[in-house]
């Protein structure tokens, strides 16, 4: 087991790194196109070819069509969603699928993350106050962290609930998965209260 947490840092270091070098890249090809237009229009390459336009006749037609410029509307929010998607995908680890919560030469005890979390998660929505609770594992299988959303109706409530958290629903996961230390990642949110309903 010892070998599958190593090669799951290992594959995590080489996403991390492909990243980095694809950023690298992407930014080198930016950043030298950019620098070759400006030294161009300075007149690096000539004066004859610094009072040439940029784009050849060809292209600045197809700029006159009706659809080109919506296309390339279209495409440059297909390119930023993409991109948005990659950057919450960095900054926000996945879900955790497995917890180990033993391994020996015996073998190996794994419990289910997300049935960890939703059990969590239906412990704190009975504590009195709070409206809705999710609780999900992240990070690896034998260094798990929890990540709790809590929802209350009252925001007086808020220290008592955390009180529970702290003394009764943390060290309770703790006991089941076997860890001395589970570092967790509070969200608090509150409902919003809707106005009485007039019967005629």
């Amino acid at each position: 087991m010892r070998r599958r947490a190593a090669k799951g840092r290992a594959l995590g270091r080489e996403t991390a790194r492909a990243n980095r070098a694809g950023l690298t890249t992407l930014g080198l090809i930016l950043f030298a196109g950019g620098g070759a237009a400006i030294a161009r229009g300075l007149g690096a390459f000539g004066t004859a070819a610094a009072r040439e336009p940029l784009l050849d006749g060809g292209v600045t037609s197809l700029t006159r069509q009706g659809w080109f410029w919506p296309a390339v509307a279209a495409g440059s929010i297909v390119v930023a969603l993409i991109g948005l998607s990659w950057l919450l995908a960095l900054l926000r680890p996945g879900r955790l699928r497995r917890v180990r919560l033993e391994s020996g030469t015996s073998g190996v005890t794994e419990m289910n993350g997300r049935l960890a979390g939703d059990a969590l998660g239906r412990q704190v929505s009975g504590f009195p106050g709070v409206r809705q609770a999710r609780a999900v594992l992240r990070g690896t299988a034998d260094r798990p962290a929890l990540d709790v959303r809590v929802t209350t109706r009252d925001p007086a409530a808020v220290g008592s609930v955390l009180a529970r958290l702290r003394d009764e629903a943390f060290p309770a996961i703790r006991t089941t998965l076997g860890f001395e230390r589970l570092p967790a990642l509070v969200r608090l949110g509150f409902a919003k209260s809707r106005p009485p309903r007039e019967v005629h």
